[in-house]
């Protein structure tokens, strides 16, 4: 399984090539006073539990987060010095976009999800005005090909076809205004 980074925002991946890129990984620290300190650094709420995020076994936090000074480079391996704590986080405001970020307040929040519900049902009444308008065109072009095969301007079989080339294209017209 691939090991993620923990922080908010954070899109690293710990892959075969990623201590050649210089990017290590980093458990969260067995000693509970230095991994709340993680967690406090990191802001990351749980959403679920209402609370502070709290790491699971295996969680890990990418070398981004840690200044250079952070790090013991005598051995081989690159490893944390003793009691260093990460420090360098995206913004607040790249990390609100996750739902497990620290979030913003209930009021705030409620006024979000009100302008949100008010944007859908504009945008459900714009949607039923353009099938509105759909159908009434529709209507008025077959109209206007009967009187025209009644005035003897177009034959049955041109009647026909356009008919079926004029619905053809409502139906394709409808499909596009869905996708776009």
């Amino acid at each position: 399984m691939v090991k993620c980074c923990s922080a908010v925002g954070c899109a690293s991946r710990c892959l075969p090539n990623s201590k050649l890129k210089g990017l290590t990984f980093h458990v969260f620290p067995t000693d509970e006073n230095i991994k709340r300190k993680w967690v406090l650094a990191m802001k990351r709420l749980d959403v679920n539990a209402a609370g502070i995020w709290e790491p699971k076994k295996g969680d890990v936090l990418c070398s981004r987060h840690f200044k250079k000074t952070d790090f013991d480079r005598s051995t081989p391996n690159i490893k944390l010095k003793p009691g260093v704590v990460p420090s360098i986080f995206d913004s607040v405001s790249h990390s609100q976009e996750h739902s497990y970020s620290v979030m913003d307040s209930p009021k705030k929040l409620k006024h979000k999800l009100d302008h949100v519900i008010s944007e859908l049902e504009d945008t459900k009444k714009s949607l039923q005005n353009v099938l509105n308008r759909e159908k009434r065109f529709q209507k008025s072009l077959r109209k206007t090909i009967r009187e025209l095969k009644d005035e003897c301007l177009i034959s049955q079989e041109t009647a026909k076809r356009l008919e079926a080339f004029c619905w053809d294209w409502c139906q394709e017209s409808i499909e596009q205004d869905y996708i776009s």
